[in-house]
């Protein structure tokens, strides 16, 4: 019973929570699209007449002509860097999936007195992230990982450390996940396998705890494998006012699925516990919605702008979690602690924010065109909107800044050839830029009209800096990794 009251208390302010870069993740896309849209850097805001300009402005659906069809596929290869602790590794992915598929029907009137003389209906897929990656670092640390388990259990009750009679390690494991006290299920992780006892093992009151890992200089390793992808089913209305207007409406239904292995490495050669090996398997899935309202104007002939809001999206969010610890102590003896239990996690709910785009371009008859692109977000919009997460809530104000994406891209038309070439530009989100720096891309790509059909390739290189961070709870050394992404996209379109 005096578990039960304890418990009670306890888990009102410790339950299990995301932290700011799982918040982050919900909240930002990758450049992706048809072949075209990818080799313009993405600055599609003011042209429309493709299927992926939908995207980042529903009004582009009203410059079609004809009904349209499009699907594209990308090969993505991913290289990181990584420096940790003195160490260096480089590893790298690939993967080759169906990035865009979509379609737009457009109906015409002759009737000089309506309000638009062409409206239009679309569907389409689209996948806004691809998060098959993996790294690799080995290094020393002065830190041991003993920290993230004394983090998390300092103030909790000894009580809830200790199997009681008749009771195993995995049941007790499954019992605090199932009061929702990821806290104290990391705090008996480490109990349990010796890497922390009671300051006071007598007292079942007790809430200090020392470690039982000695040293100065600790040698580890971290792997990181993550899988899966986010994306959203858009149906898009548009229509056409006059012969200069176009306006629009998205209606777009998210998804996100996906997994992170981490494996943990340690070992030193001092006294207590020598060897360390933690794993981890998360998975996050949720869904959402959001809406876009765009407008295009064709100023003159040749030149148009753009205009976009793009709402929050509101999305439920749920979550999965094993894991499995094993130690070794100096007299060789190994403690392990496999619960094989899947703490599956109450569902919440989180906010992204929304995000202003501006855009225009410059046609040059039938030769060739150049587009730009500015896009605004306030990361600190984002937003936990389930109760307890106050703190991650204060991170985000605390850490986040706003953002600007800038875009340009341009086409040069040879008879039935287009040559094409992009840049992009994204802001890093952190007021701290040693987080997360900008992310900078350059494409290229041609495409040929046969008539019916265009056939297009694309090709585009992303680069970007961050930290690795390993552990949030007691760990603060990081990672650096530089990313070095390389896509290469082949679309088919044609009238439908």
């Amino acid at each position: 019973m005096k578990r039960l009251i304890v418990i009670f208390l306890f888990i009102s302010v410790n339950v299990f929570s995301q932290d700011i870069t799982d918040a982050l993740r919900f909240s930002t896309n990758e450049v992706n699209g048809t072949a075209r849209y990818t080799a313009m850097g993405g600055a599609f805001g003011a042209l429309g007449g493709d299927i992926s300009a939908i995207n980042i402005n529903p009004a582009s659906s009203a410059v079609f002509l004809n009904n349209k069809f499009s699907g594209s596929l990308d090969l993505k290869t991913i290289n990181n860097d990584a420096f940790y602790g003195g160490g260096f590794n480089t590893s790298s992915d690939s993967d080759f999936d169906l990035n865009q598929l979509g379609a737009v029907f457009v109906f015409t009137t002759n009737n000089k007195d309506a309000l638009f003389n062409k409206l239009t209906l679309g569907f389409s897929y689209n996948r806004t992230n691809n998060y098959d990656n993996e790294y690799f670092v080995n290094g020393t640390n002065s830190q041991s990982i003993s920290n993230y388990f004394l983090s998390n259990a300092q103030g909790v009750p000894l009580d809830l450390l200790q199997p009681l009679s008749g009771e195993t390690p995995r049941q007790l494991y499954r019992f605090l996940g199932e009061n929702n006290d990821f806290v104290a299920q990391q705090a008996f992780l480490g109990y349990e396998t010796f890497i922390i006892d009671a300051a006071n093992p007598s007292d079942l009151d007790n809430n200090q705890y020392i470690s039982n890992v000695f040293g100065s200089n600790y040698s580890q390793t971290y792997s990181e494998e993550t899988t899966g992808n986010s994306g959203k089913y858009t149906v898009n209305g548009g229509g056409m006012i006059g012969d200069r207007i176009h306006l629009g409406l998205n209606l777009n239904f998210h998804f996100m699925d996906y997994r992170r292995t981490t494996l943990f490495d340690e070992f030193n050669s001092g006294s207590g516990v020598t060897d360390i090996f933690f794993d981890n398997e998360l998975r996050t899935r949720g869904s959402g919605f959001s809406f876009q309202l765009g407008g295009i104007a064709k100023i003159t002939k040749e030149w148009r702008v753009g205009f976009t809001y793009d709402s929050p999206t509101w999305m439920n969010i749920s979550e999965e979690l094993m894991q499995r610890i094993e130690t070794v102590r100096v007299s060789e003896q190994v403690a392990i602690l496999d619960p094989d239990v899947l703490n599956i996690y109450p569902d919440y709910n989180f906010k992204t924010p929304g995000r202003l785009s501006l855009s225009t371009a410059y046609v040059f008859g039938g030769s060739g065109l150049i587009s730009f692109d500015y896009s605004y977000k306030d990361f600190t919009a984002m937003e936990f909107t389930s109760s307890n997460f106050d703190f991650q809530n204060q991170e985000i104000s605390n850490l986040m800044t706003s953002a600007s994406t800038y875009n340009i891209g341009g086409e040069y038309r040879i008879q039935n050839t287009s040559l094409r070439a992009g840049y992009f530009i994204k802001e890093s989100p952190y007021l701290d830029e040693n987080f997360l720096g900008e992310t900078t891309g350059y494409s290229f790509g041609l495409g040929y009209n046969f008539g019916n059909t265009t056939l297009d390739f694309s090709y585009q290189r992303v680069e970007q800096d961050r930290q690795g961070i390993l552990y949030f709870t007691g760990l603060s050394q990081e990672s650096d990794i530089q990313s070095f992404m390389n896509n290469y996209m082949l679309t088919l379109s044609f009238n439908l």
